[in-house]
């Protein structure tokens, strides 16, 4: 997928995958839910984030809601959060936010 976001690409196809969520991927489900975590080549951290009708990711048309999908940009704080939302394995996380880890 790509997006703009503030006049920049974003590009899941040209990001480094750091780590993937994906508790439900039957899109047939309206709960199905897949977020994945990309890092640019200059070091900017988003999401790509794919959910059913019945996931906060989904659209609303008129009066109903759709499967959605997004690209969310985030902090590196706020890739950490997301990371430990998900329990994303410490490694990854250790090796990604060095810096922001207390060991």
């Amino acid at each position: 997928m790509q997006q703009v976001i503030n006049r920049k690409l974003y590009d899941t196809e040209q990001a480094e995958q750091v780590a993937r969520y994906a508790p439900l991927t039957d899109r047939g489900d309206f709960n199905y839910l897949i977020e994945t975590l990309y890092k640019t080549s200059d070091g900017e951290y988003f999401l790509h984030a794919e959910g059913g009708a019945s996931t906060k990711w989904a659209e609303k048309i008129s009066n109903q809601r759709t499967p959605g999908e997004v690209i969310q940009l985030l902090t590196d704080e706020e890739a950490v959060d997301w990371c430990e939302e998900r329990s994303i394995d410490g490694e990854i996380v250790v090796e990604e936010f060095n810096d922001l880890i207390k060991q």
